[in-house]
């Protein structure tokens, strides 16, 4: 939708009954999206072998899952499918993060994209201030950057570090072969 109004976006948004949809709202342009099982099966699983890592490498992280993060002064709100306090954990750590539009912004963000117009949210998080995102779609997980207002793909992650994302590519790939809770299984027993 385009020509959306900032108070058309936020009163959309905070509406109860769109609880279950994801905005994002990038300067007066409004796409709304429904969430299917095949995107939250790669999305849970990607969080679940980010926890995984967390735990065994002693990393404190706080899960924001998919909050909510709008600027009115930037004129953009989005929800990742996942995001995460990693490096900042400690200056979130007992807030409540409840006031959407001054909340601190998370270090890393996950985007299951399986559309073509998802890549957008791009310009989102680069805006709102977003480190590092991690991108799957077309069957590929990239991890990209924020420099110099943009993202720049990189090798691996520098919100968490020595992270292998070669195993966590390998098991999506493997989705359709074995459980997610075996591939969760086999991570956990290679990091020990």
């Amino acid at each position: 939708l385009a020509d959306v109004s900032w108070n058309v976006y936020v009163e959309l948004r905070d509406n109860p009954a769109n609880r279950g949809l994801r905005m994002t709202y990038i300067n007066g342009v409004l796409e709304i999206m429904t969430i299917g099982g095949f995107h939250e099966l790669i999305s849970l699983m990607i969080h679940d072998f980010i926890m995984e890592w967390c735990i065994a490498k002693n990393i404190d992280v706080r899960p924001s899952g998919s909050m909510t993060l709008r600027r009115k002064a930037l004129n953009c709100g989005l929800e990742a499918d996942q995001s995460y306090y990693i490096q900042s954990e400690p200056a979130v750590r007992g807030l409540e993060l409840r006031d959407v539009d001054h909340s601190p912004i998370p270090d890393l963000a996950i985007e299951v994209e399986h559309t073509l117009g998802a890549g957008r949210k791009l310009a989102g998080y680069a805006s709102l201030g977003v480190a590092e995102v991690w991108r799957w779609r077309a069957e590929t997980l990239t991890v990209v950057r924020l420099q110099s207002g943009g993202y720049q793909e990189q090798s691996h992650s520098e919100a968490l570090k020595d992270f292998p994302l070669d195993r966590l590519r390998t098991a999506l790939s493997q989705r359709q072969q074995q459980s997610a809770t075996a591939l969760l299984r086999q991570f956990r027993q290679g990091l020990h």
